[in-house]
């Protein structure tokens, strides 16, 4: 295996001056021989693209996520099921002197104290089971256990935790489960065990057109090099195993590359000695290196010669960002000042010369904007309380005590975009799933953008950027806003004009060249689509609706009135014909009077 890993490996190497034991920690080889695998997979036909925004939710087989798989699945022995969290007197005094704790005052501590005292008694001895799994503490808990045992003392405690104090607990209790040999326990992921065949699907798209570029200068390649940052995560290093797995199961070459927001904080610096302040302060995870050792000292060797991730971003032939927070994903990618680090330099240079194909889900995604970042908010918080420049509240905000200049459900954005990988409008993610319509309609009118784009879960938007061409794949479909106009500045008079279309698979359209319409529409043929339980049926059924009526009407929390018209002979064709897609409806979101 190591003499295959080698020639395999050479040409990296021999460039980058990487040690072969370095080398080893974040790259998983093929056969060279190998052609891309299918994974007994339906792939569809497809045109070139450049992007893959995918809209979150790839359910796929693996040992944290079993209720993807086909019953009849097992998993290795090294198989980590879940995190888990060492609840005992001693390892909570251990966690208590860390100097991100000592802000906790004395009567959060003693309460603390109590609740790991409180615990039921465990026997000295573990099962054998136990040991099976990676459980070499009895006292592990899950984070329900966990912060049961705690809320069970004071039921205001994790809501009074700032994200500092919560998060640095929580990966100070952290489990380190190993087998008895000192295996350390991974996700494990089987894409040809998952029930639902389009997340394998989108990944195996997104592998074929890497290895199309790769064959742009080399006609003869059998395989891509796909690299994985997972920098939107708040431990990056806990998702790496997994994306690696993944692409290395459909038969690419996979690298994890470790950039985020440390050792980009790291290398603009040069004080590669602080990368766990700069991972405590910037990325917000404590602790790692126990957890992850051979990770960590891989991002400190990129830190000293930065040089061998822009020799890597060179070679390369896709690049895959994962889901999370894509504020995290865009302080990887960018200096103190928001400038463009060398690092995104060189991929956006690459991606204008058509080398390279960039996919991402979820926070992934959203951070391929070119302006407006979508940052967080619901619809509901949209019309209740509006829509802000400024800096998302945290998560936790909706069910802890935050003292926060928006509320927590505030849809918020960023007016200088992310990346700017996608120029045509804001992409929105999770999107019909989590009933996102209002929140992209009234985003896009505040911050004046023309066009935007919701992708829903198991979902991809492909798109060629120099023909400015879409095509969509995957089990739902995506929601295209076009014109939008926003008529009257007063809030208390404010009218919102727009044209949706519903985009299903293997439905294509173009972007004109003035970036505010959509064209040479083509909607699929398609059987109805899987269903979709969310308010998003009541959206569905209103557009139907205003198909059967000509017209359709609706009041929204007492504060607005929206209204679906019909635009074109064509509009509801597909409704009518019992399938989800359509084009050109007409959209006007009133303020009512007050």
């Amino acid at each position: 295996m190591k003499n295959r890993c080698l020639k395999n490996l050479s040409f990296l190497l021999n460039s980058l001056s990487i040690s072969y034991f370095t080398l080893l920690l974040f790259i998983v080889p093929s056969a060279q021989s190998a052609p891309v695998k299918s994974l007994s997979l339906s792939i569809p036909t497809h045109q070139p693209f450049d992007l893959m925004l995918v809209g979150g939710g790839m359910k796929t087989c693996s040992s944290q996520a079993p209720a993807n798989c086909q019953s009849e699945v097992k998993f290795s022995a090294d198989a980590k099921r879940e995190t888990r969290y060492v609840f005992n007197v001693s390892w909570l005094e251990r966690a208590l002197k860390h100097p991100r704790l000592q802000s906790l005052n004395e009567q959060q501590k003693a309460n603390l104290r109590q609740a790991a005292k409180a615990l039921p008694p465990v026997s000295n001895s573990l099962k054998n089971s136990d040991v099976e799994i990676g459980r070499l503490h009895s006292d592990s808990l899950t984070l329900a256990s966990l912060e049961q045992a705690i809320v069970k003392i004071d039921k205001q405690f994790l809501a009074h935790l700032s994200d500092q104090q919560y998060y640095t607990l929580l990966d100070l209790l952290e489990e380190k489960q190993m087998l008895a040999d000192g295996t350390l326990l991974q996700e494990q992921v089987l894409l040809d065990s998952t029930t639902n065949s389009h997340a394998a699907t989108l990944y195996q798209l997104f592998t074929q057109q890497a290895l199309a570029k790769r064959q742009q200068s080399n006609p003869n390649a059998k395989r891509p090099l796909i690299a994985v940052v997972t920098a939107s995560a708040r431990d990056p290093f806990e998702a790496a195993h997994y994306y690696v797995s993944v692409f290395e199961q459909i038969g690419a070459e996979v690298i994890w590359l470790p950039l985020d927001a440390a050792l980009q904080a790291g290398i603009a610096t040069r004080q590669c000695d602080q990368l766990e302040m700069f991972r405590q302060q910037i990325q917000g995870n404590t602790d790692r290196a126990r957890l992850y050792p051979k990770q960590v000292e891989l991002q400190k060797d990129f830190c000293a010669s930065p040089i061998k991730l822009y020799q890597l971003l060179n070679q390369i032939d896709g690049l895959f960002l994962n889901g999370g927070d894509q504020s995290l994903t865009l302080k990887a990618w960018t200096t103190s000042d928001e400038s463009p680090s060398e690092a995104l330099s060189i991929i956006k240079k690459r991606l204008s010369k058509q080398e390279i194909v960039i996919g991402g889900t979820s926070a992934g995604t959203a951070v391929m904007a070119d302006k407006n970042m979508i940052t967080g908010g619901t619809s509901d918080g949209a019309l209740s309380f509006g829509v802000f420049a400024t800096e998302a509240p945290s998560e936790r905000c909706e069910v802890a005590n935050c003292d926060t200049s928006v509320p927590a459900t505030a849809v918020t954005y960023r007016e200088q975009g992310g990346l700017g990988f996608f120029p045509f409008g804001i992409p929105d993610t999770h999107f019909s799933q989590r009933d996102r319509y209002l929140r992209l309609l009234l985003l896009s009118a505040k911050s004046d953008s023309k066009m935007a784009f919701g992708v829903d879960e198991n979902t991809a938007l492909l798109v060629d950027l120099s023909h400015r061409s879409l095509s969509v794949v995957g089990e739902h479909g995506v929601w295209a806003l076009a014109q939008v106009e926003r008529l009257k500045q007063s809030q208390a008079n404010s009218e919102i004009n727009a044209i949706s279309h519903y985009l299903t698979p293997g439905s294509y359209a173009e972007i004109d060249v003035t970036g505010e319409h959509l064209t040479h529409i083509r909607l699929a043929q398609t059987a109805k689509l899987t269903p979709i339980m969310s308010k998003q049926s009541d959206f569905f059924t209103w557009v139907s609706n205003a198909c059967r009526q000509g017209i359709y009407s609706t009041s929204l929390s007492d504060k607005y009135e929206l209204t679906i018209t019909p635009m074109a002979t064509l509009s509801c064709q597909g409704i009518l014909n019992q399938e989800r897609g359509y084009q050109s409806m007409g959209l006007t979101l009133k303020a009512l009077e007050q």
